[in-house]
């Protein structure tokens, strides 16, 4: 009986110290640097439909991938956590693609024509990209 309960102990060890060593990796792990990645070049109108249209299917081409979308810009704001946001038009009237910068693009003119980079995070109204840098 000793035996057995020396054998259960080592195996709650083994098993709280692999899951310490797993967040650890996790939380030192190196975010993506999306400047670095190839994208998959897109219009905003375009992406905007494939959502719109299927988005169960645009979710398996798009979601948690690199994008580069192109499009004219409608809006510039700045976030809750002082990150510049910006929205392209869509064949929509309401909705379209927002973009949220890491790191601040500069200036960038309602109107304006631009292509940045981001991973895509999905669809909710608009479609949504993080971790966005201006290409051009």
């Amino acid at each position: 009986m000793q035996r057995w309960k020396r054998v259960v102990l080592w195996i709650i060890v083994i098993v709280v110290l692999s899951g310490f060593g797993y967040a650890y990796y996790i939380w030192n792990k190196p975010a993506r640097d999306v400047s670095k990645e190839k994208g998959i070049k897109i219009t905003a109108v375009a992406i905007f439909d494939s959502f719109a249209n299927n988005e169960q299917a645009a979710n398996i081409s798009f979601l948690n991938k690199t994008v580069e979308v192109t499009g004219t810009v409608t809006n510039v704001k700045t976030n809750q956590a002082g990150n510049t946001v910006v929205y392209l038009k869509s064949d929509d009237p309401v909705f379209g693609v927002n973009c949220t910068f890491k790191q601040n693009p500069g200036k960038i003119i309602k109107g304006e024509h631009i292509t940045f980079k981001g991973i895509c995070t999905g669809y909710l109204s608009d479609v949504v990209v993080n971790q966005g840098v201006l290409v051009k």
